[in-house]
C-alpha cells in the first residue's frame, strides 16, 4: 500500500495530467487486518490515498450486504454496483454510477458485479445481481447524458468484458478485473478501451489516453509498474498500515 501510494502521488505531480485512481473490485477483503475490521481499514486506506472509484466484487461481499453498505457510507471515494438490486425490488443497494469533473471534462463511472456474487455467505438472502450487460446497457444512457467519457469498472472477467463492449456501444474504456488477466497493451472492442492489471496488488496499472477536443479518446498506453522494493515506501501511508496492524493486532516493526 505505502508503495502504491507514492506512484499514485508521482503522477499527480506530473504537469499536464488529470488522473483518476481506480479499483476493479475484491479488494476489501482477503488480508489478516482486511478480515478482522470487516474492510473498514482497506477503506480506511483508501481515502487517505484519494482513491476516485472501485466496483464491488464477489469476495467484497464476504461478510454480507450490509457490511459493504456500511463500508461505502464510510468511504470517501464511491462504491458502485448497477446490478446489485435488493431481493425482489430491483432496488439499487448502492449507486450504479458517480460522475467526477477534472479539468473541464465530465468522467462518467459506473460498476458492474458479476452473477457469482450471489455465492457469497447470505448475499441471495436478500439481494439479487441482475444480468450485468442488461444492467450496463439500461444504466448507459443516463450516464452518457451526464458525462465527456464513459468508464465502466467490471468485476465481470475478460470474456465477459469484451462481450460487453461489443454488445453495449458507448462505453469508452473498461477497467476489468476477477479473471486477473495482466493486459500488457490495451485491448480494442469497437471504440472501447479494455484494460485489466493482474491482481493482489502486485503492480499498479496505469492506462494513459488522450482526450481530442472532439471527445474521442486516442492513444492508449498501459504502464505496468511492479511495486518492487526499489519504489519507496511513503511514509504517512506507512504509518497508517502500522498503526492499523496495531489496532488489530499485527506486530509492529522493531525500534532501537
Amino acid at each position: 500500500m505505502a508503495r502504491r501510494a507514492t506512484v499514485i502521488n508521482a503522477a499527480r505531480q506530473e504537469p499536464g495530467q488529470t488522473v483518476l485512481v481506480f479499483d476493479a473490485g475484491d479488494s476489501l477483503l482477503g488480508q489478516p487486518v482486511a478480515l478482522q475490521s470487516e474492510g473498514a481499514a482497506i477503506v480506511e486506506v483508501m481515502n487517505a490515498m484519494g482513491y476516485d472509484a472501485m466496483a464491488v466484487g464477489r469476495l467484497d461481499l464476504s461478510k454480507g450486504v450490509g457490511t459493504v453498505m456500511q463500508r461505502a457510507q464510510e468511504a470517501q471515494f464511491a462504491i458502485l454496483s448497477c446490478n446489485l438490486v435488493l431481493k425482489g425490488t430491483r432496488d439499487p443497494i448502492l449507486p450504479a454510477f458517480t460522475v467526477l469533473e477534472r479539468d473541464g471534462l465530465r468522467f462518467g463511472i459506473l460498476g458492474v458485479t458479476e452473477p457469482e456474487a450471489l455465492q457469497s455467505p447470505g448475499v441471495a438472502d436478500v439481494a439479487e445481481v441482475l444480468d450485468p450487460v442488461e444492467a450496463v446497457r439500461e444504466a448507459l444512457p443516463d450516464l452518457q447524458a451526464r458525462a465527456d467519457v464513459v468508464i465502466v469498472l467490471s468485476h465481470l472477467g475478460l470474456d465477459i468484458d469484451r462481450s460487453l463492449a461489443a454488445a453495449v456501444p458507448g462505453i469508452d474504456i473498461i477497467i476489468g478485473g476477477r479473471t486477473r488477466e495482466l493486459l500488457k497493451k490495451p485491448e480494442m472492442v469497437g471504440d472501447t478501451i479494455i484494460t485489466q492489471m493482474g491482481y493482489d496488488g502486485e503492480f499498479v496499472g496505469r492506462l494513459d489516453v488522450t482526450v481530442t477536443p472532439a471527445g474521442r479518446l486516442d492513444d492508449p498506453r498501459v504502464t505496468l509498474i511492479t511495486l518492487t522494493p526499489d519504489v519507496a515506501d511513503d511514509p504517512a501511508l506507512t504509518s497508517l498500515v502500522w498503526r492499523l496492524k496495531s489496532a488489530y493486532g499485527a506486530p509492529t516493526p522493531a525500534t532501537s
